[in-house]
Parts: C-alpha cells; sequence; structure tokens
C-alpha cells in the first residue's frame, strides 16, 4: 500500500498543476475583462462556457475508467491503445457536431441576440482546442498511475503559462477573441502531442499495442461513469446557460460568468480524486473497509485545513477581491458569494468512494438529481426575481446551484453510509470540521475589521491576507491534532525522494 506521505505528495504535485492551469484561466478572465468591451468578453466567455461543458461529455468517463482499471493490468498498453482510439473518435464527433450545428446551437442558446453569428465565427478558431482536449484525455490517467506526476505538472505548467499569455496579448496587443481562441488551439494540439509522447515513454517496453482483449469489460466499467461525468459537467454549466438563453450574450452574462467561477479547490479535488480512486478500488477489491475509512477521513481533515480558511477568507473579502479583479463588473461580487458556500463541502470527496467500489450508478443518481433540480430551480427563480426585483434576477441561477449542490452531496452521503454500513457520526470528522471552521471564520472577520479602512482593494487584500495568516497560524498551530498534520502534509509535499 502506497503510504499516507507518499499519496499526499502525489496529490499535492497533481493539484499543483491542475492549479496553475485554473488559475491561468482566472487570469485571462481578468485580463480580457480589461482589454475588450462588455459585449466581446460575454461573446468570449459564451464560447468557452459551450466547449468546456462538452468536453467532459465527450471524454465519457474514459480517463476514470483508466483509473480504475490500469492498476489491474500487467500489460497496460493495448487499454491505453483502445481508450485512446475511443477517445480519437469521440473528438471527431463533437468537432463535426460543432462544425455543422455550431450556428443553430448559439441562435438556441441565445434567443434575440443580435451575435449570433459572430458566435459562430468564434467557435470555428475553438474547435481545435475542444478536439485536442478531448482526443488527450487518457494521458493525465495514465502518467498519474505510472508515477509521473511531475511529468504532468510540468506539461499543466506549461500550459497554463500559454494561456496565460493570450491573456497578456488580448490587453497589451490589442488580440481580439478570434485571436485568442486560435492561440488557445495551436497551445491544446501542441499540449496533445507532447502528452503523446510522454505516455508513451512512461509505459515503457511491453506487448503490442493493437488488440481487443478487455475492451468489452472497459466500455461497459466506463458507460456509468461517462453517464455521470456527462451529467456533472451539464449540472456545473447549467446556470450559465440559463443566464445565456435569458440574458443573452452581453454584460449581464459576462457579470455572471466572471463571479460564477469556482475556486481552484475544485482543481485540488480533482488531484485527491486521480490519487485515490486506484488506491480505494485496490482496497475494496482486497475487503480492507477499514483502511478506505481511514484513507477518507485523512483526506477530510486535510483538505479541510486548506478549504475552511479559504472560504472563510474570500467570504469576508469578496468585495474588494471583485473589485480588483473586475472593475467594471461590480455586481459579479453577489455571484461570487453565492458559489462561495459550496466551497466548505469540497472538504470531502464523494464519488472517488462510489466508483472506486464499483457503485458509480449511485454517483449518476446523484449528477442528475443535481442537473434536473438546478434546472427546475434556475428556472422558477428567473421567473419569480423577474416580477419581484428585475435588477437581481441574473443571480437565480446561482442561488438554485448552491442549492441543488448541497441536496445532492446530502444523497451521496447518504449511499456512502449504506454501502460502506457507516454511521453519520462516521462518514465525517465533524468535530474537526467545526473547530476548524470556527477559527477560520473568526480570523477572517477580525482581519477584515482591522483592515478595511486601510488605503484601496489591493492594500485591503494585501494587509488583510497577512494579517489572516498570521491570526490562523497561530489559532492552528495552538492545536496539537492540527499542528500534527500540518506537519505531516509539509513533510509529505517536501519530499523528493521516491
Amino acid at each position: 500500500m502506497a503510504s499516507g506521505g507518499r499519496l499526499t505528495r502525489k496529490i499535492g504535485i497533481v493539484a499543483v498543476g491542475r492549479a496553475a492551469n485554473a488559475l491561468s484561466v482566472y487570469a485571462v478572465y481578468v485580463l480580457v475583462a480589461r482589454a475588450w468591451p462588455s459585449a466581446e468578453c460575454g461573446l468570449f466567455l459564451a464560447v468557452w462556457v459551450l466547449g468546456n461543458a462538452l468536453i467532459p461529455v465527450f471524454l465519457m468517463g474514459l480517463p476514470t475508467s483508466l483509473l480504475y482499471f490500469l492498476p489491474r493490468r500487467e500489460n497496460a498498453r493495448p487499454l491505453v491503445a483502445q481508450a485512446f482510439a475511443c477517445l480519437l473518435v469521440s473528438a471527431l464527433l463533437l468537432v463535426g457536431i460543432l462544425f455543422l450545428w455550431g450556428p443553430q446551437l448559439s441562435a438556441w442558446l441565445q434567443q434575440g441576440t443580435p451575435h449570433d453569428e459572430v458566435i459562430t465565427s468564434y467557435l470555428q478558431f475553438f474547435l481545435p482546442y475542444v478536439f485536442a482536449l478531448v482526443a488527450g484525455g487518457f494521458a493525465e490517467s495514465v502518467l498519474i498511475v505510472a508515477n509521473r506526476e511531475n511529468w504532468l505538472a510540468w506539461l499543466q505548467l506549461v500550459m497554463g503559462t500559454g494561456l496565460l499569455t493570450g491573456g497578456f496579448a488580448a490587453l497589451y496587443l490589442g488580440v481580439g477573441p478570434d485571436g485568442v481562441l486560435a492561440l488557445f488551439s495551436c497551445l491544446a494540439i501542441i499540449r496533445l502531442l507532447a502528452a503523446s509522447y510522454l505516455v508513451r515513454r512512461a509505459l515503457g517496453a511491453g506487448k503490442g499495442w493493437l488488440t481487443l482483449a478487455g475492451f468489452t469489460e472497459l466500455m461497459c466499467y466506463t458507460r456509468p461513469i461517462g453517464l455521470n461525468d456527462a451529467v456533472g459537467s451539464l449540472s456545473r454549466y447549467v446556470d450559465r446557460f440559463v443566464v445565456l438563453y435569458y440574458f443573452a450574450a452581453g454584460a449581464t452574462f459576462a457579470e455572471y460568468t466572471l463571479g460564477a467561477f469556482e475556486v481552484p479547490i475544485s482543481l485540488l479535488l480533482a488531484g485527491v480524486v486521480s490519487v485515490l480512486v486506484p488506491e480505494i478500488s485496490r482496497l475494496f477489491q482486497a475487503g480492507e473497509l477499514g483502511e478506505i475509512h481511514a484513507l477518507w477521513q485523512r483526506a477530510v481533515v486535510r483538505l479541510a485545513l486548506l478549504v475552511l480558511p479559504l472560504a472563510a477568507f474570500l467570504l469576508v473579502f469578496a468585495e474588494p477581491m471583485i473589485a480588483w479583479m473586475y472593475p467594471q463588473y461590480d455586481r459579479s461580487v453577489w455571484v461570487f458569494r453565492l458559489y462561495l458556500l459550496v466551497l466548505p463541502l469540497r472538504c470531502a470527496i464523494y464519488n472517488p468512494l462510489l466508483v472506486g467500489m464499483g457503485k458509480a450508478r449511485w454517483a449518476l443518481w446523484g449528477s442528475l438529481g443535481d442537473l434536473l433540480c438546478n434546472i427546475g430551480l434556475s428556472v422558477a427563480l428567473i421567473g419569480i426575481l423577474q416580477k419581484s426585483a428585475p435588477e437581481w434576477a441574473f443571480v437565480g441561477p446561482a442561488i438554485a446551484t448552491v442549492s441543488s449542490t448541497y441536496l445532492q452531496v446530502l444523497f451521496l452521503l447518504a449511499a456512502i453510509g449504506w454501502h460502506l454500513r457507516w454511521s453519520l457520526a462516521k462518514l465525517l470528522p465533524w468535530a474537526n470540521l467545526l473547530r476548524i471552521g470556527v477559527g477560520a471564520g473568526g480570523a477572517a472577520v477580525a482581519s477584515r475589521w482591522a483592515t478595511a479602512s486601510m488605503g484601496g482593494e489591493v492594500s485591503q487584500l494585501l494587509l488583510g491576507g497577512l494579517c489572516y495568516v498570521v491570526l490562523l497560524g497561530l489559532l492552528l498551530w495552538s492545536n496539537p491534532a492540527d499542528r500534527g498534520v500540518l506537519s505531516q502534509v509539509v513533510r509529505a509535499l517536501t519530499r523528493w525522494d521516491r
């Protein structure tokens, strides 16, 4: 079994690469919001949201399935070849659909907007990006299972740097949305080629690539995971599609989308998922349920030490942060604050337990319920708010997203407890979560009060952040349990030996 320190280090490396990539995307948001008028910014974001919502749908769950099957196969090369062939066909299908029916989809999503043709032309520049991310979806899982997470992190750091370059080109060189999207597409193609080369090196010598052995088992396992990922992706973006439908691309859509970004904790969770699914699969196969519980509890406590303090700080300092990031989009702060209410839920990982135990259908039902609830609430709240407070109708989908996410998590916790025979008290380390959350909230409020009158937004964020780190550090270090966990995490992340 991999040691706790080894897993923590592996998760940390994967998360650093993904977080760098996500932060570069958010930095691009900031740069293009300053570079372009709100109408152009809204059109760019509409294309970006559409493409990134469809990518997980056409990945068909194969990346997660590889995490499950690769540790169980002595010869991984045929399995990887099968996954790559499926993803290549899927990528071509997605590009064909967007090329042929993109105009109709844009027209339907943007009722009454005069910019349908412009969106369609922007979408053409984005097609190679979409193709490359789907076709190369196998690479990350292979590199993680092959213990080549360092290679993956460097690949993602380079990609993030390239995306950031596109944002600077928009702000300082006057490049328009079409040029930036074309640059992103070139970067994605280069990433696909580099990732394929690294996968070939990671797999090393072995038997041939071309065989159908195990293909049926792979596709049967991946079907519910693919459906779950597809529904989950649509659930993550459905609120933006509702806003796009009711308000069209432009200032309102830009305000909503710029505020409706998830803090990169989701990328850390993706790293946790990628590392823990193979481990949980192995433990469940061996019947070691006690080890699964220890792994789950350890992951929750370590995530809580990052997630809860970050959520507290951002909630309290949301106003100066959004004012600094998007000076022309002040209403985005309300969407941002609503989205932050979901952040405490990210202290735990839910689907990896179900997927690792072969219970992916339960995760699918949870995601499907979340999607349907989100759509219904979003439409209903927009209708209610348009009558009572029309200027705030655009925040209705954000309220719906938060509400449906909490309901989904309650369902997943019940499913996990039922399958592993864990009681509600045993599911999560409630005392630890409460202690960390209360301490972080108190430190954030005290820091905001102490720095509220100190200059502009940047000064408040820097001084308030420094004050918060000091107060929170003292609180956490004064508790022996938290101090021990922090020390273990730091030691694990700074050990570079294998």
